[in-house]
């Protein structure tokens, strides 16, 4: 799941890239705090490290929350303070213009999870939504939140702080989760094929087979995109 949630971010990262106005060189995002009930220690790392690593993949300068952390030791700021205007420390010790808080919660099949992005400088929410994932696996939860994270950050419309946006998610019918369930068995489907004919490919054309080794390249890439789309797509209904 880990790997086909880095393809699918790659290929968000590049509409972002295009879409998106071009952040300050100098403009890190820090992963303040991450809070998780209902999984266990080993699960929240994963978590913790999963978003950090799709905010980076998605082409962000991601301050992690260990980092941040060790940029922060002996100045005036404490793991109390996740809103107003002591988090602007984070502004002057680290250099970091937005910070990220998670939480997640384990609810049975269920899992519930907050995001929210902050402006360091005062204090105040830039944006923060609010969904579910029902009969999800740990993995799909996770990935969910995750691409969720990114979302927020590169929202193209989201500049200057303005009043939380919570966005629930209205129920979702059995008949839902299975067409959710078939598209994302697809999309892995789709992936793994791009993986093989790509390794074909490759394969041929080392061997000088070009005309077949270019086909099978060429495929792969087809399969790559119907993939990553099949994903996308699952997570949008």
């Amino acid at each position: 799941m880990t790997v086909l949630l880095r393809a699918l971010l790659v290929a968000l990262g590049v509409v972002i890239a295009t879409a998106a106005p071009a952040r300050a060189e100098d403009d890190l995002v820090g992963l303040l705090d991450v809070r998780v009930e209902g999984v266990s220690d080993t699960a929240a790392e994963v978590f913790t490290r999963q978003i950090e690593e799709s905010l980076g993949i998605a082409g962000l300068k991601v301050a992690p929350r260990a980092r941040l952390r060790e940029f922060l030791a002996g100045t005036d700021w404490n793991a109390a303070c996740l809103i107003g205007t002591c988090l602007k420390e984070l502004k002057t010790h680290a250099g970091v213009g937005q910070v990220i808080e998670a939480a997640l919660v384990s609810i049975g099949p269920s899992y519930h999870y907050t995001i929210t992005l902050l402006d360091t400088e005062t204090g105040t929410i830039i944006r923060q939504t609010s969904r579910k994932c029902d009969v999800c696996t740990t993995d799909e939860a996770f990935a969910d939140a995750a691409l969720e994270v990114v979302s927020l950050v590169t929202n193209p419309d989201g500049d200057g702080a303005r009043p939380a946006v919570v966005s629930p998610d209205p129920p979702t019918s059995e008949s839902t989760l299975k067409g959710r369930r078939a598209t994302r068995r697809t999309g892995v489907a789709l992936l793994g094929a791009a993986v093989l004919a790509g390794a074909g490919g490759v394969y041929l054309l080392s061997r000088d087979e070009d005309r077949l080794g270019s086909a099978l390249a060429g495929g792969a890439g087809a399969f790559a995109v119907a993939g990553a789309t099949c994903l996308g797509v699952s997570f949008s209904f």
